[in-house]
């Protein structure tokens, strides 16, 4: 996209996240590119752009980051020069009403409003003065470093080694029987009634709480985070699992049900590389429905309580959350290797 192209696009005129949200989604019209093409094309730059972070970004649902804004412009095929406009109608928007809560940075603790302006003009300083290839090399770092962990846990998974893949098997012992020992690996887990959503990162839809909970999203933009079934007990007689994240930027971390405040009843991320088997909020027993082999309730250790889906929804963003176990539909899920 040249940068004639770009002045096309009314950025002066962006005062609010709706505005900036609506020429982002018009920039990926315009380019005829995936999300997963995006992600790609900004991965060989040496950028992270994930698709569940574009994905909430197109949906308004949260500001991009300076970071995430300048490598989404620039795998849409925006020239180099048009970066800093873009960036600063991002600042623009963060600083007009309505503005949606900013994307969090990795690290511990939130910014400030003034601390994120700052940084948001120092970002724009930064790409008219040449100083992203800083961050660029570390971002053909980071890039070099996920991409290798992927492959070995390729070998793993073809290979057998460490852990054995996600399996189904045939229902033991009556209804709603526990789900077998060898049900653990990476895994994609779906809901039964919208297979072609993926429980994964999302935002609340409600927008009482800012942090990342789980949510079901096309599965084409599932991963990261990838989804790991790790037994609390290995030896346990009956096994309950941790339903782990894997994410390149956050590390490790279990789903964990949010007891109390905003978000009540949500599934989150959190503590990320805090898994505890003290931790009765984090276990899961992945019990057969009925007598089928295919469809699962993932009932809270110790809890008649199931996950399912908040008011049923089987909307594309839904969030997941932790209810009274009732048989409905909206609480099965498929689950399937994601070797």
């Amino acid at each position: 996209m040249s940068s004639d192209r770009s002045e096309a696009f009314d950025l002066r005129g962006v005062r609010d996240t709706a505005a900036l949200v609506g020429l982002l989604r018009e920039l990926k019209e315009r380019s005829g590119l995936t999300l997963r093409e995006l992600e790609g094309r900004a991965q060989a730059r040496g950028e992270l752009l994930a698709r569940s972070t574009v994905s909430d970004m197109l949906r308004g649902t949260r500001l991009p980051g300076p970071e995430t804004l300048a490598a989404y412009v620039r795998a849409c095929g925006a020239a180099e020069a048009d970066v800093p406009a873009w960036l600063e109608a991002r600042q623009r928007a963060e600083e007009g009403p309505g503005a949606r809560p900013p994307e969090p940075a990795p690290g511990p603790g939130p910014a400030d409003a003034d601390g994120a302006a700052r940084r948001t003009r120092s970002w724009v300083a930064a790409v008219r003065l040449g100083g992203l290839r800083r961050r660029t090399r570390w971002w053909i770092l980071a890039g070099a470093v996920t991409a290798g962990l992927a492959a070995v846990s390729v070998w793993m998974l073809s290979t057998g080694v460490g852990f054995p893949p996600v399996s189904s098997p045939a229902p033991s012992g009556g209804p709603k029987a526990a789900a077998a020992k060898s049900l653990r690996g990476f895994a994609e887990i779906r809901p039964a009634r919208s297979p072609h959503l993926c429980l994964t990162e999302g935002r609340d839809t409600r927008g009482e709480y800012q942090n990342a909970v789980a949510a079901q999203l096309p599965c084409e933009e599932a991963r990261p985070p990838h989804t790991y079934l790790r037994p609390v007990d290995p030896a346990a007689s009956r096994t309950t699992y941790f339903i782990e994240w894997q994410h390149p930027q956050h590390g490790r971390g279990c789903l964990t049900l949010r007891r109390e405040g905003p978000g009540q009843d949500l599934l989150e991320p959190w503590p990320w590389k805090s898994c505890g088997a003290d931790r009765p909020y984090q276990h899961f027993r992945i019990e057969h429905v009925g007598r089928t082999a295919t469809r699962y309730l993932l009932r809270l250790e110790g809890t008649r309580r199931c996950v399912g889906l908040r008011d049923d929804s089987t909307e594309t963003g839904a969030d997941v959350t932790v209810e009274p176990c009732d048989g409905t539909a909206d609480q099965e899920f498929l689950i399937s290797s994601a070797a």
